[in-house]
Order: C-alpha cells, then structure tokens, then sequence
C-alpha cells in the first residue's frame, strides 16, 4: 500500500481531519495535502512525525520492503570494512549509516548495535596495541615481544576482516549476527 493511501486510511480511522494531522506534525496542511494526493513522498523527519501522530514506527508507514532491509543489512556490515584504510573508520563509518536507518528497522537497529560495540571495541584494543607496539620501538624493549604484539595486531586486523564477512553473509540470509567479543557501549 502506498504512503499515500495509508495516511488517509489511517487518518480516517483516527477520525482527524488533514488539518488536525498537520497541527499534530507540526507540518503545513499543504505538505500533508500533497503526500496524501502522492504529489510527494515523506522521508525522515516527516516521516517520523506522521508515525508518532498514529502511534507507529516510520516503517509501518511506508511498509518497508524485505528488499530494502536485504540490501541494508549486508551494507552496513560492509561499512565496517572501512577499518582498513583507517582503523577508526570502521567505527565511525558503520555509526553514521546506523544512525540515520535505526528508528525506521528493529532488526537493523539491533544489528547495528552489536557491529558499533564490536567495532568500538576493536577499534580501543587495537589503538592499545599501537600504542604498546609504538612504546616497545621507542624504549628499543621490542625483541621477540614487538613481534609477538606486531603478530596480535595482524591477528585482530584478520579477525575483524573474517568477522565482517561472515556477518555480512548472515546478514544476507536473514540470519542474526554475531560480534563477540565486544564491550556493551550501545544498548
């Protein structure tokens, strides 16, 4: 069903008047007379507040497909491969795509939650051992032990690598994800 005919339907329902919705949303009376004509569509902020008016998530509203969630949930698990460039990308990049998709899919929602408290995680233990490595260098301690830490870092590069791809296959196939070990950050 189109957006534009759920919010009639869902506005009649209600008994509210298109006037009533937009002093609810806060929207003009002609943004809520063009999406119900599907003059145009609500997206975001809009979307949001035409939801909360009826009591429903955004996504009730625009009857978010499988095809989008199928095509959402492996790019976000991909995003996180941007930890190979820079090693705090794979945090921040992953972030970004989560925050602006959470509230419209409980499931990407909780898959984005779990990758953010993997990658922080990663993203604080290889920092560490950086740091650790770094400190080896510069004190000359390094020996056997700055390869041993200079084997670890590779270790969690490759863990990571393998952790997002197995997840993004998961992901794919409508499977839960899994990121251990990882630190609660977002709950």
């Amino acid at each position: 069903m189109k957006l534009s005919d759920k919010l009639k339907e869902l506005r009649n329902q209600h008994g509210f008047s298109q006037e009533e919705v937009a002093r609810q949303t806060q929207l003009s009376l002609r943004t809520i007379q063009r999406i119900e004509q599907n003059e145009t569509g609500a997206r975001g902020d809009t979307l949001i507040r035409l939801a909360q008016v009826f009591g429903l998530k955004p996504i009730d509203l625009t009857g978010g497909t499988e095809k989008e969630e199928s095509h959402l949930m492996p790019l976000l698990n991909l995003s996180a491969l941007s930890f190979i460039v820079y090693p705090i990308l794979g945090f921040i990049v992953p972030l970004v795509l989560w925050y602006f998709k959470r509230n419209g899919d409980e499931k990407l929602n909780e898959t984005g939650k779990k990758l953010l408290n993997f990658q922080a995680t990663w993203t604080i233990v290889i920092s560490l051992m950086y740091v650790t490595f770094i400190f080896f260098k510069i004190m000359h301690i390094g020996g056997i032990f700055g390869k041993y830490i200079f084997l670890v870092i590779c270790g969690l590069y490759a863990l990571n690598f393998v952790l997002i791809l197995i997840n993004t296959f998961r992901s794919k196939k409508s499977k839960e994800v899994i990121y251990k070990p990882a630190i609660p950050f977002f709950k």
